[in-house]
């Protein structure tokens, strides 16, 4: 049996309608090992019409997109909240552990497989990518007050991305969990990457 994903918040009754229909689709490719599966089955398995799973998702591969998009917001929203005096990159490390060592219950290998299975689906996981970075660069530059697109903020953005995506390949994490692999790579970069400039 796959174990059950994380539940997010979402702002409105609607979103948290898409947000909903988003997870159990991630839960059934997850549990199927398979995304070949028609508007109509998916619409059916979310409990929607095909005409409301098309207002949601204007192609089957968006699917996907409000559940990973909730948990960057999700990571966002705890770095922002955390204390002032942590550095970011621990800010980072405890609000992106839990999601990453998610990885050792849910198999993320798979995840990773299927996303990467078809063009549509990895242009939709590259432009989630895309998305992260922006998001991690707009909330290190609220930590370390600098314009939010500054080359520090973006290139910040971008390697919080990079380290977690490496956290979660399976060749990286065998032997320890997704959290320390993140915290060892963002080690190699140095603190001056997440640190006010004086």
């Amino acid at each position: 049996m796959t174990p059950s994903l994380p539940d997010f918040p979402a702002p409105s009754a609607r979103d948290q309608a898409v947000l909903d229909a988003s997870r159990t689709v991630v839960q059934l490719f997850l549990r199927e090992r398979s995304v070949d599966f028609s508007v109509k089955e998916l619409a059916g398995h979310t409990g929607l019409s095909e005409r409301t799973f098309y207002r949601y998702f204007p192609r089957k591969e968006d699917a996907i997109r409000p559940f990973v998009a909730a948990a960057i917001a999700h990571v966002v929203a705890a770095v922002r909240t955390a204390p002032a005096d942590l550095p970011p990159a621990e800010a980072f490390r405890h609000a992106l552990a839990g999601l990453l060592d998610m990885g050792r219950s849910v198999d993320v290998e798979t995840f990773l497989t299927l996303v990467n299975g078809t063009d549509r689906l990895r242009a939709v996981w590259l432009q989630v990518l895309t998305d992260a970075e922006e998001a991690f660069a707009g909330v290190v530059a609220e930590r370390l007050d600098l314009p939010g697109d500054s080359v520090h903020a973006r290139f910040a953005g971008a390697v919080v991305v990079s380290a977690s995506r490496l956290a979660i390949q399976p060749t990286s994490s065998a032997s320890r969990p997704p959290s320390v692999v993140f915290a060892e790579c963002m080690a190699l970069v140095g603190p001056a990457l997440l640190s006010r400039k004086e």
